[in-house]
């Protein structure tokens, strides 16, 4: 219940001090804005137990930093009044609920190292499991040839615990992609095309790089609910780099297009769940024909809908 409270209150001062952006310039209002997602992931990090920057883990600060982002961003396109209230409210919600949602007790209880496990529990896995090993060549120094020897593989410890929710984690990183392309667009003047004006060659190349950076961020999330361990660092940093690269080409090529409305952030997200289920896919994607005939579905509503927004445009 104290987590709760305290994610209501992180969220509710976030929403506050997000929603003002609106009558900021473009430029202080994008950097006001990467402050505030920062100052909304450190907030979160004392909740998972970590009081030193340095030693906050990365994966449960990701959707509040969105969240926040999302919430600057979004007021930044919408009439004062009523909207931005009615920004103030939802964001505040979705605040309070991925940070919950992150540092909920079931979340934060599920890392258990092996002292805290019963001693019968320590036993039935070291009887039932039989221990890994592997072979190495080892010198003989006094016949200088070269022994196979057997080492224990020793696992490494989750940097943070599988969360128990995954399809939560899945609705919220991909909503808040979502809300993230909106918020980019509105951050970048000209981003979301809402009034036809040109955009410049520095303003697409900014929009194209909050998108790819929120596109990062959402890859990061995701790949940490199957790789969680220390070693496997380098997994979700190639993650990034494979959820960033089509969202910004995607980007740029829909934003070229100047697609009105919200007619980008939607294709955005559908290129961010295209790479979601094709990384996650149990087996390749060329043997799962589930996976390739909601691709061949997917492609053909992205077309019809670049259609319909070339044409409303």
């Amino acid at each position: 219940m104290q987590q709760r409270n305290v994610a209501r209150e992180l969220g509710l001062v976030v929403a506050f001090v997000a929603v003002p952006i609106h009558w900021l310039d473009a430029a202080p209002a994008l950097l006001v804005t990467a402050l505030i997602a920062a100052a909304a992931a450190a907030g979160t990090g004392p909740l998972v137990g970590e009081w030193r920057p340095w030693r906050m883990p990365l994966v449960p600060m990701v959707l509040p930093a969105l969240a926040a982002f999302s919430i600057a961003g979004i007021a930044r396109v919408i009439d004062p009044v009523p909207w931005l209230a009615l920004v103030l409210v939802a964001g505040w919600a979705a605040t309070a609920w991925v940070v919950g949602l992150e540092t909920a007790p079931d979340v934060l209880n599920a890392q258990e190292t092996p002292s805290e496990l019963p001693i019968s529990a320590v036993a039935a896995a070291v009887t039932t499991v039989p221990p890994k090993v592997r072979l190495r060549p080892k010198r003989r120094a006094e016949f200088d040839l070269p022994q196979i020897v057997t080492e224990p593989v020793v696992h490494s410890t989750p940097e943070f615990p599988p969360h128990p929710r995954p399809l939560a984690v899945h609705v919220a990183a991909l909503g808040l992609a979502f809300l993230g392309y909106v918020a980019a667009g509105g951050l970048v003047p000209g981003g979301l095309a809402l009034d036809r004006e040109p955009l410049s060659t520095v303003q697409l190349a900014e929009f194209v790089a909050l998108c790819a950076a929120i596109a990062g961020l959402v890859g990061y999330r995701l790949a940490s609910l199957t790789t969680p361990h220390r070693f496997d660092r380098i997994i979700r940093v190639v993650a990034c780099g494979q959820y960033a690269l089509p969202v910004a080409v995607a980007a740029a090529v829909l934003r070229s297009l100047a697609l009105p409305r919200l007619f980008i952030p939607a294709l955005l997200l559908l290129v961010t769940y295209v790479v979601t289920v094709v990384r996650e896919s149990p087996e390749p994607v060329t043997q799962n024909r589930r996976l390739l005939r909601e691709l061949a579905v997917m492609g053909v509503a992205a077309l019809v809908v670049i259609a319909w927004g070339l044409q409303a445009r």
